[in-house]
């Protein structure tokens, strides 16, 4: 099995973690708890989809090794629609282990649970097209 192949699956794997810690989240959005578990199964989450964007990239030629280098060029290549909201998802996975303040980590959390939630979901259905 190839890098791409098993990165897909293992994003595929952890997409339905990160789908059931939104739906928790929903559920009891003021439980501490939950709140680690959202951000922990996003931080996953997130970190497979780009090695996947990056995998998908190197079966097309297209040899890049960081995060924002793999968004950008997956942007280009119009493999992602909104390169933007890809690049604040990388700062928000970025920060969540380096964030102290609670007003900060709970926009984070909001924008996890609603808009990166969404984008990654959409990027779940496109990913059923990669091809090697």
């Amino acid at each position: 099995m190839s890098g791409l192949s098993e990165h897909i699956q293992s994003f595929n794997r952890f997409f339905h973690i990160f789908f059931d810690a939104v739906e928790a989240y929903k559920k009891n959005s003021s439980d501490i708890l939950t709140h680690m578990a959202l951000v922990q199964a996003f931080e996953v989450c997130f970190e497979l989809a780009w090695k996947v964007l990056k995998d998908y990239l190197a079966s097309n030629g297209v040899n890049v090794y960081l995060p924002k280098q793999v968004i950008k060029e997956a942007y280009s290549a119009e493999v992602i629609a909104d390169g933007q909201i890809w690049i604040d998802m990388l700062s928000a996975r970025n920060s969540t282990s380096h964030e102290y303040n609670l007003d900060k980590v709970n926009l984070i959390i909001n924008n996890i649970a609603g808009a990166y939630f969404n984008e990654l979901k959409n990027f779940s259905e496109k990913i059923k097209d990669f091809h090697e």
